[in-house]
């Protein structure tokens, strides 16, 4: 019989290397909440076809990486911004596009969830630690725990409250960026208590979600599960 498990995309990093070629590469953890949550984890390189993959897959999952060029939302780059791969870039541009034209699940993650608000338009802030009211989500917790945990706040009437059924919990965070100014259709789900935005969604999709910190770093968690459950049983609807 045909298996029932979604197929969900992955995208990949890309680095140059030398006159042989570059190299693709990802955190495995991305795959494995997806494995765990009953998802089947398909990798997709930059170059590879977007219609192709758009009309195949059952959902795209963004996962984290550096920082897109502040010249896709009209700013000057920053002495700390670090910028992804253009190649990468351009595909996930490209895949949300597709993706959204045919309704289909999109989850970004940190980067992931940048890209989203940029992609629909929105703005960034460039370096957390420049702004006075960030205490939480820039630094690290200690030596013995190398990502800051802190808690978020979900809005009770979001697409990500209907999602987890939890309105407060703990998550990983690492990033140094975040969503500024809101790209079009989107709306806040969850907060950070220092008022950082830790999530976004249009309301108007059956499910395009992003946040900011990183489930893949804390997979037992029951935010954790909570996510990448909704995300696949959206991706088999």
């Amino acid at each position: 019989m045909p298996s029932t498990r979604p197929l969900i995309g992955i995208t990949v990093d890309w680095n140059p290397g030398d006159e042989l070629g570059g190299k693709v590469s990802l955190n495995d953890g991305y795959v494995r909440v997806v494995v765990a949550a009953g998802g089947v984890p398909v990798l997709i390189p930059p170059w590879a076809d977007v219609e192709t993959l758009a009309d195949t897959l059952d959902g795209l999952l963004i996962p984290g990486g550096a920082d897109i060029d502040p010249k896709h939302y009209g700013a000057v780059r920053h002495p700390k911004t670090e910028l992804i791969s253009e190649a990468r870039f351009e595909q996930e541009w490209r895949l949300l596009s597709a993706f959204e034209q045919r309704r289909k699940p999109i989850l970004g993650i940190c980067y992931g969830c940048q890209l989203l608000n940029v992609w629909r338009g929105g703005t960034l802030h460039q370096h957390l630690p420049d702004l006075p009211t960030v205490t939480l989500t820039h630094q690290r917790a200690s030596q013995q725990e190398p990502y800051p945990r802190h808690l978020v706040q979900v809005d009770t009437r979001s697409k990500l409250f209907e999602s987890m059924r939890l309105a407060q919990f703990e998550v990983v965070s690492a990033h140094h960026q975040a969503v500024r100014d809101l790209g079009r259709g989107l709306v806040i789900s969850a907060r950070a208590s220092d008022g950082v935005v830790e999530a976004i969604e249009d309301p108007n999709l059956p499910f395009l979600i992003g946040v900011q910190w990183h489930p893949e770093r804390d997979p037992d968690a029951p935010a954790t599960r909570a996510l990448l459950t909704a995300f696949v049983r959206a991706c088999k609807a």
